[in-house]
């Protein structure tokens, strides 16, 4: 069709949702050449010029999108000419924004006459405030194109006035004015910011006329400050009211001219009742004027700024995080403190900070409180009798000075630790000098703290070094290397180490012991180089924090000693993992030499045994050297406890090492001392422990961690040995195949010939406990780690445990390295069959199948032992997104299998479904491509009436993916399949929360009544045949034992007597 008649026809078109696409259309074909172009006017001439405004719109919109697209192909006469009829086009009411946008593409080829004749269009006859938002921000749009480029921003100025500047400040302000849409804010931000340059640009009339209303300018961007925004929910601009404040922020920090009346109304939003995110919003115009203004500018105001500052920091708003759902949020004292550190400031604010009345005070009341002190409180009088030394009360306000100076030093210490943080140079300052000061006034020395000051002193350090800790962890790379603590280390260090052990008085012993362990644990975690400058300091930090954990205090609670032990122990795995390794080394020769004399066989179940335990896994935790020792102390102590019978110890012991978390063996070691004791302790076990008995869990447990630690050299000979006992001690024989690497040299014929001993034995046993388990780890440790060994599989029927866990085992491994061969494929489609109870006409087989496809995404708390070998800390990693692999694999098999068949053929098929949907997250699960919702009623229904045993995991996993789904629409499919299926949901969940007999535990009860809960979210048709069911459930559950299901209960109680009520 010729572009004439088809730009015709689309003007002329009235389907608005074909607007986008007509205007498309005929740009595209108008960006071919000139002539195009021009045939394209002429066909909507007659449109372009009509009296229907609907028509004239669309057109104009059409016209402007072909600009856009061959505004460079143009001669500068036709780029003129189409910029002189948007130019015009901008009085028209119905076709502004348009000719707005259509302006603005052809602004930057045009001629500066013609950009002044768009100017003055767009300031005197255009009137936005009196359109609809869309055209409003497209004229916003069209003035930012303006002010960018120097040329057209020039101007844009002269335009806009018609050579009157004062005249062109006026328009622009009325222009704009009052505008509320957040998305024309940001677009006024940037016009306001700019709007200097383009009259400087001008000359100095110009900028002279603009500086002579910059109040009246000012005040436009004023109006909007503080922001206050909040986005409406489902809103599809997400515009953040951090981005509303920094478009403010620049329209006010736009010209130094503003600073008589921009400085003090930001400082009067430093206002601590307006709440931290408004103040911090403050402190950063604050912050940007200085930036931008420079110190000329901002002199004569410091004064001014520090006062407000200084009020801000003393309110507790000023340490609180910004409400904004902002990666970026954080506190008003952040924002402050780095004024301190800014150009503008010159070292002013610094200045007057540190010599503040209020720091003055705080010296000033701990001199006095130490001189009380000093005295004991009484005159140089002496006479007998019980008021004292004159009968005068001399001593008698003690109590009331010690507040005062707490309430003082409070906020000294707020000044000082803000200044602290700014630069590294203003840390040495504040602890230095000023800190330094105040603490010879309040008589506190590095070997005494008796002054009655050092709880008031304790409160004004710690902040200080707080600061000073931000400071050098942002100037670790960076800065240079200096202590900031220097010469005041060990005084700093006897302070806080006073107060941690409870040596220093005060009403609240507790809180002073928290304090003290705050204060160390913030020395310990200096970057190296910016902590502590004394070999002395490092080694009383450690001694005292050590001294922290073993000592305790009278009427000191069970809380109260956790707590202190908690951060007790964090300071010390502080002070290893932060690179400071001379304060590393104190704690390696220090305190853990004193922990390791607490350990022994007779000492391991005593309180300072279980601490020194604790402390040295936690350390152990963060340091690879240190945990090479501590792993060669409670490998030997575990072999003298196994030695002495006492086993009890030993468990603890391997407890600590073998934990998942942070067990000492689950973390590998370099050290030969640690490998040769780990070595020495599998020796040890293969020869003298008994399998038979209790310990055999832990036994195990240890020998497969230690074995995982042994060099190759040793694996090899450890795992000939174990080949030899596998008869007579097959739990051993397992628990070291799980610990080989996978490099490691060894008798492949023998692994095979023990293998199937081993799984011979676990099939035909009717002792299908730890043994059975252990068997299958050492099968899917192998499979995992030598996927060239071959391993032939159990044949027998699914039915027996042994097979099930053995095939579930190897599954695992197989998934955990993305197997993709046919033998793999083989033994899933046998699995997959053996669901089809109509087939096989055995349940018993269809219920282990699905088991072992289920331990294909990971085992049950009670299968822990069928990880033993499938572990990172036992050389066997999975490899990424393997799970879900599989999972979009075979779900989809499974879900087919489950709608095409009835009865138990269809549980079964979904119960496996659902157990493989508890190793993949639930938006994955939940994935409209695999359906799964529709058969988890079926699901939980089974569980709950026993029909499929009483699977825990598998419970759980159905009601994670229920609560899922609830409350979360957007997953599982429409809502139809949600309320298809709710009722018998419901029921379901209902059976779940009023159980009582033990089969379902404290957090499936719990997740059962959320889940209740998220459903009463349904439509009420939905839930009106369940309303009284459920709420009979949730009301019996409010009787519930457990305080957590009876929160649960409350809630779920409360939405449905809301739908009952209805």
């Amino acid at each position: 069709m010729d572009v004439h008649a088809l730009a015709r026809r689309c003007a002329d078109a009235s389907d608005d949702d074909a607007d986008d696409a007509c205007a498309a259309t005929v740009a595209s074909a108008c960006a071919r050449d000139r002539e195009t172009m021009v045939r394209a006017v002429m066909g909507m001439e007659s449109i372009l010029c009509g009296t229907d405004a609907r028509a004239r719109r669309r057109a104009t919109s059409i016209l402007a999108a072909a600009t856009a697209r061959c505004v460079d192909d143009l001669d500068a006469r036709g780029v003129d000419a189409l910029c002189g009829f948007f130019g015009g086009r901008l009085g028209d009411h119905a076709s502004c924004g348009a000719a707005a946008r259509g302006a603005a593409a052809s602004a930057r080829r045009a001629s500066e006459r013609a950009v002044e004749e768009v100017s003055r269009a767009l300031f005197t006859d255009a009137r936005p405030q009196s359109l609809r938002q869309s055209d409003r921000e497209s004229c916003l749009g069209l003035a930012n194109v303006l002010m960018r480029d120097e040329r057209t921003a020039r101007a844009c100025a002269r335009g806009a006035g018609e050579g009157d500047f004062g005249e062109a400040v006026a328009r622009m302000v009325s222009a704009f004015d009052g505008e509320k849409d957040p998305r024309c804010v940001l677009a006024l931000g940037e016009f306001w910011e700019l709007m200097p340059r383009a009259f400087e640009l001008c000359g100095e009339a110009a900028m002279k006329a603009y500086e002579e209303n910059a109040e009246e300018l000012y005040d436009v961007a004023a109006s909007y400050f503080p922001v206050s925004f909040k986005p409406p929910r489902g809103d599809s601009v997400k515009i953040s009211r951090r981005q509303l404040a920094e478009a403010v922020e620049r329209a006010m920090t736009a010209s130094p001219s503003f600073a008589p009346w921009a400085i003090s109304h930001a400082l009067e939003s430093l206002n601590p009742s307006l709440g931290p995110g408004k103040m911090a919003d403050a402190a950063r115009a604050v912050r940007a004027m200085g930036e931008k203004w420079g110190r000329r500018v901002m002199e004569e105001y410091l004064d001014l700024i520090w006062r407000s500052m200084r009020a801000a920091l003393s309110h507790p708003n000023a340490t609180k995080m910004e409400e904004d759902d902002d990666p970026r949020a954080t506190t008003p004292m952040a924002v402050m403190t780095t004024m301190f550190a800014s150009d503008f400031g010159g070292g002013a604010l610094s200045r007057a900070a540190l010599t503040d009345q209020s720091v003055r005070d705080a010296e000033a009341a701990l001199r006095l409180l130490a001189s009380e002190t000093a005295s004991k409180g009484t005159c140089s009088m002496e006479v007998d009798g019980s008021e004292g030394c004159c009968g005068g009360g001399c001593g008698s306000g003690g109590d009331d000075d010690a507040t005062t100076g707490r309430v003082v030093a409070a906020t000294a210490s707020r000044v000082l630790g803000a200044v602290a943080a700014a630069t590294p140079a203003l840390a040495c300052e504040v602890i230095q000098v000023t800190l330094k000061r105040i603490l010879d006034a309040a008589q506190i020395s590095s070997d005494s703290t008796a002054s009655k000051a050092a709880y008031a002193s304790l409160i004004l350090a710690t902040p200080a070094i707080g600061g000073a800790l931000d400071c050098c962890e942002r100037n670790a790379e960076t800065g240079v290397r200096v202590s900031v603590m220097g010469d005041e280390s060990d005084r700093l260090v006897h302070l806080f180490s006073s107060a941690a052990l409870g040596e220093i008085n005060a009403q609240n012993v507790s809180e002073v012991i928290i304090l003290g362990l705050a204060g160390l644990h913030m020395m310990c975690k200096f970057p190296s180089g910016f902590g502590l400058a004394s070999e002395t300091a490092r080694v009383a930090v450690t001694s005292n924090l050590l001294d922290a954990i073993v000592c305790d205090h009278a009427d000191e609670s069970e809380d109260d000693v956790d707590i202190r032990i908690e951060r007790a122990v964090d300071a010390l795995v502080a002070a290893v993992s932060h690179g400071d390794e001379k304060l590393t080394a104190a704690v390696s020769t220090g305190a853990v030499l004193r922990l390791a004399d607490k350990i022994s066989v007779d000492n391991v179940r005593s309180v300072s045994g279980e601490r020194a335990i604790r402390t040295l896994v936690a350390i152990a935790h963060a340091n690879e050297a240190i945990r090479s020792d501590v792993a060669r102390l409670f490998c030997d102590v575990t072999r003298e406890a196994l030695s002495a019978n006492n086993f009890e110890a030993a468990s603890d012991l391997i407890n600590a090492m073998c934990r998942d978390d942070d067990g000492v063996l689950t973390r590998f070691m370099s050290g030969a001392n640690a490998q040769t004791a780990c070595e020495t302790l599998v020796d040890f076990c293969l020869d003298e422990c008994d399998t038979s008995g209790s310990f055999a869990a832990n036994g195990v447990r240890v020998v497969a961690s230690a074995m995982a630690n042994c060099n190759a050299e040793a694996q090899a000979r450890l795992a000939a040995r174990a080949f030899d006992i596998e008869n007579d001690k097959p739990e051993m024989s397992c628990a070291v195949i799980c610990g080989l690497r996978p490099d490691v040299v060894f008798d492949v014929s023998r692994l095979q010939d023990v293998l199937k001993s081993l799984v011979d034995r676990a099939t035909t046993s009717t002792d299908h406990g730890m043994r059975a388990q252990l068997v299958a780890a050492a099968c899917g440790s192998v499979v995992r780690k030598f996927p060239n060994i071959e391993f032939a599989m159990p044949s027998q029927d699914l039915s027996n445990q042994g097979v099930v866990l053995i095939h579930g085992a190897c599954m695992r491994a197989r998934v955990m390295r993305r197997d993709v061969s046919p033998e793999f494929e083989a033994v899933v489609s046998r699995l997959i069959t053996a669901l089809d109870v109509t087939l096989t006409n055995d349940t018993h087989a269809a219920k282990g199948a699905a088991r072992a496809l289920g331990m294909a995404a990971g085992f049950d708390a009670e299968q822990r032992m069928l990880a033993l070998g499938l572990r990172p800390c036992t050389h066997a990693n999975e490899m990424f997104l393997a799970n879900q692999r599989f999972f979009t694999k075979i779900a989809p098999v499974l879900i087919a299998s489950a709608r095409g068949s009835v009865g138990e053929a269809r549980l079964f098929c979904s119960y496996a479904a659902t157990k493989l949907a508890g190793g993949v997250p639930a938006s994955v699960a939940l994935n409209e491509q695999f359906d799964l919702f529709p058969f988890l009623s079926d699901v939980l229904i089974a569980l709950t009436t026993g029909s499929l045993g009483h699977d825990v995991s598998s419970t759980r996993t159905a009601l994670d993916l229920v609560s899922a789904r609830l409350s979360n629409p957007a997953l599982g499919g429409g809502a139809d399949v949600v309320e298809l299926h709710a009722v018998s949901l419901i029921q379901a969940l209902c059976d779940i929360a009023v159980e009582r007999d033990g089969t379902m535990t404290m957090d499936i009860r719990e997740r059962a009544l959320d889940a209740l809960f998220a459903s009463s979210t349904l439509k009420f048709s939905v839930t009106f045949p369940v309303r009284d069911r459920a709420l009979q459930a949730a009301e019996f559950a409010c009787d519930d034992p457990k305080r957590r299901v009876r929160r649960s209960a409350a809630r779920a109680r409360q939405a449905w007597i809301a739908l009952s009520s209805k």
